[in-house]
C-alpha cells in the first residue's frame, strides 16, 4: 500500500532555449521562450535522447498549457512523449496509432512559471524515470484552499493498482515547500478493521481533504473489493498529511 518515490525531485538549473529545431531544450539556462516549449522536448536529468538501449528515441511535448497564476506569475505545464529504444519496435510518438498515443504520450512532465507579457518562462519541476512506463504524469493542478495554496504533481504507478506517487507542495514565505504524503497511510492501515485492507492507491480530493477508498477481504478479486468502503478526512499540518477521521461504510 505505502509505496516509495520513484522519483528524484530535482533542484533543476534553469536552461536557455536551443535553436536548432531537433535539439532539446537544456534545462541550464535561466529562460525559455514559451513559444519553444509548446513544441519543443527538453532535456530531462535521468532520461536523454541517445543510442543506448535506455537512451530515448523519441521524445515529443504531448500537451502544453497555462494551469495556474500566483503572485503575479503563471504556471504552465508540458507533458511529453517519451519512447525508450528497447521497446521491441521502431515506432515515433508521431505515429498513428491508438497504442502509441495512449500508452507514451504521459511518460514526462515539465512544470515551468513565468510572465505571460515577456513570452518567457524558467523551469521550476521536470520529471521522467530511467524506468520509463513506470510512472504516468497527468496536469498539474494549484489548488487554493481558506488557509493555503497547494501546488499538485498529479503522478500514478502504470497497472491496476493505480497506486498514487503524486508529490504535493505548499506555498510558504513566496515558495513552494514539500509536503510528505504517505506516512499518514501507515497510520491508516493500523486504524482499519482486522481482516480488511487497502489494495489501490488513495488519491486525497485536496479542496475537501478527503479520500475515499475500497477495503479488501482475503480472497476478494483484483477489481471487486467486498469489506466496504472507507472514508476519510485529512488534514496538512506541518507540511504533512495527517489522517484526522475514519468511518468504515459496509458493503451493501
Amino acid at each position: 500500500m505505502n509505496i516509495g518515490r520513484f522519483l528524484i525531485l530535482v533542484a533543476a538549473l534553469i536552461g536557455q532555449a536551443a535553436t536548432a529545431q531537433n535539439q532539446p531544450i537544456n534545462p541550464r539556462g535561466r529562460q525559455y521562450p514559451i513559444t519553444l516549449l509548446r513544441d519543443q522536448c527538453m532535456e530531462f536529468t535521468e532520461v536523454k535522447l541517445g543510442e543506448k538501449p535506455d537512451d530515448l528515441r523519441d521524445c515529443r511535448v504531448s500537451e502544453f498549457g497555462e494551469f495556474g497564476a500566483i503572485d503575479g506569475q503563471t504556471y504552465y505545464y508540458a507533458l511529453y512523449c517519451l519512447i525508450p529504444n528497447y521497446t521491441p519496435d521502431n515506432s515515433k510518438c508521431n505515429d498513428d496509432s491508438t497504442f502509441i498515443a495512449g500508452y507514451y504520450r504521459q511518460l514526462g512532465l515539465a512544470v515551468f512559471v513565468g510572465d505571460s507579457l515577456s513570452g518567457s518562462a524558467s523551469l521550476l519541476f521536470e520529471r521522467a524515470t530511467s524506468d520509463v512506463g513506470t510512472l504516468v504524469y497527468e496536469k498539474p493542478q494549484v489548488i487554493g484552499t481558506v488557509d493555503r495554496t497547494l501546488l499538485y504533481l498529479n503522478i500514478r504507478v502504470d497497472g491496476t493498482g493505480h497506486y498514487n506517487a503524486s508529490e504535493y507542495f505548499v506555498r510558504e514565505s513566496g515558495a513552494w515547500a514539500p509536503v510528505e504524503s504517505e506516512e499518514w497511510l501507515k497510520d491508516l492501515g493500523q486504524r482499519l478493521p482486522a481482516g480488511l485492507e487497502i489494495w489501490k492507491g488513495v488519491w486525497p480530493d485536496l479542496k475537501t481533504m478527503t479520500a475515499v477508498a475500497g477495503l479488501y477481504r482475503s480472497g476478494d478479486a483484483n477489481c471487486c473489493p467486498s469489506g466496504g468502503t472507507a472514508q476519510i478526512g485529512l488534514a496538512i499540518e506541518s507540511r504533512r498529511f495527517v489522517l484526522k477521521s475514519l468511518a468504515i461504510e459496509k458493503a451493501q
